[in-house]
């Protein structure tokens, strides 16, 4: 009868043992392992949808939109930024502000300017790296993905063999004068614009570097 007692006791102490085992243990044997996420890169710094009665458009001379992105304007060439214009700007602006991302690259984003004045309707090409421009004055340039030693407008370069790339040239009418220093994230701006969008306009240019033939 002792004996029973005991093996009834060793019993429900072990149960109650394995019912509190922490569950972030080691997975078993032959249990699939998790893998290591791929570096992200920072989130596009997305605005608040514009309203649906806005007319505003932005274009280039250079392409159009939803074809092929010129050369010139990638890493692969000078990788300066297209001279870019817009018209039918909303009622009531007070400051227009550019990013340029690439969705196919978890929102890669390439250029943020801001500060550009309410009665500006187009940046020249070339614009200048420069935290701060002179032209137009109070123009301001924030880090791109790149990193902090490439601020301002950098080209694409998506890697060969990614497929076609929709580089997105994104121009937001704001209702405010952005009080935002010069070199600011992609997080920083996306928080400062939010709620002072009045109209947003895009333009898309398609690239796309082959793989090499092996």
């Amino acid at each position: 009868m002792r004996n029973s007692w005991l093996v009834l006791v060793a019993a429900v102490f072990g149960a109650s043992l394995a019912v509190g085992a922490p569950a972030d243990r080691e997975p078993a044997q032959g249990s699939p392992k998790p893998t290591e996420a791929a570096p992200t890169a920072p989130a596009a710094p997305a605005a608040p949808t514009a309203p649906a009665q806005s007319q505003m458009k932005l274009g280039s001379d250079a392409f159009k939109s939803g074809e092929a992105f010129p050369v010139k304007f990638t890493a692969d060439g000078a990788g300066v930024s297209p001279a870019l214009q817009w018209e039918s700007a909303p009622e009531g602006v007070k400051s227009f502000a550019i990013v340029m991302d690439d969705p196919d690259a978890r929102g890669f984003v390439h250029w943020i300017v801001w500060g550009i004045p309410a009665s500006a309707r187009s940046l020249p090409e070339a614009m200048p790296r420069d935290l701060e421009l002179k032209e137009p004055a109070g123009v301001r340039q924030g880090v791109t993905s790149w990193g902090r030693e490439r601020p301002g407008y950098w080209g694409s370069a998506p890697p060969p063999g990614s497929g076609v790339h929709h580089y997105t040239f994104t121009l937001y009418a704001l209702d405010v004068a952005l009080d935002l220093a010069p070199g600011a994230t992609a997080k920083e701006y996306r928080r400062a614009i939010k709620g002072h969008v009045l109209a947003e306009a895009r333009l898309i240019g398609l690239y796309e570097r082959k793989a090499a033939k092996p």
